[in-house]
């Protein structure tokens, strides 16, 4: 009798970049990201990204609004002046950015997400940008 062990997640043929700082994050959007089979990489911001992002050549890219500093917004704008204008870029922000999240877009991101998101919402998101 074969082995019916757990189904792999069904790969879906799309990249994704996520820039984060906090490893529990970057941990925990990863293995959503990965479970609902997406191809993911993550990077630090506080690192060299631009050159293993370019590698990677994602079809989205997710930024934490809350890097230290002005980092989610210098990241938004680094994207767009050294990757690319048309990429698409997902902003994760704080609930209480609320008001905030116009000025995000404004700075260059596609979308936002508000922290905490259940991962429909997050679904529902990445669909909208992966057209």
């Amino acid at each position: 009798m074969p082995n019916k062990s757990k189904s792999q997640p069904r790969k879906i043929d799309f990249r994704i970049a996520v820039i984060e700082e906090t490893a529990d994050n970057i941990y925990s959007i990863k293995f959503v990201l990965q479970s609902l089979g997406y191809d993911v990489l993550s990077l630090s911001a506080a690192s060299r990204y631009l050159q293993p992002l370019r590698q990677f050549s994602p079809q989205l890219v997710i930024v934490d609004m809350m890097i230290p500093g002005d980092g989610g917004y210098r990241v938004i704008e680094e994207l767009r002046s050294h990757v690319s204008r048309k990429l698409p870029v997902l902003a994760i922000t704080a609930a209480a950015m609320k008001g905030g999240e116009e000025e995000v877009l404004e700075a260059g991101a596609s979308d936002t997400l508000a922290k905490p998101y259940a991962v429909a919402e997050l679904q529902k998101k990445l669909k909208k940008l992966e057209r």
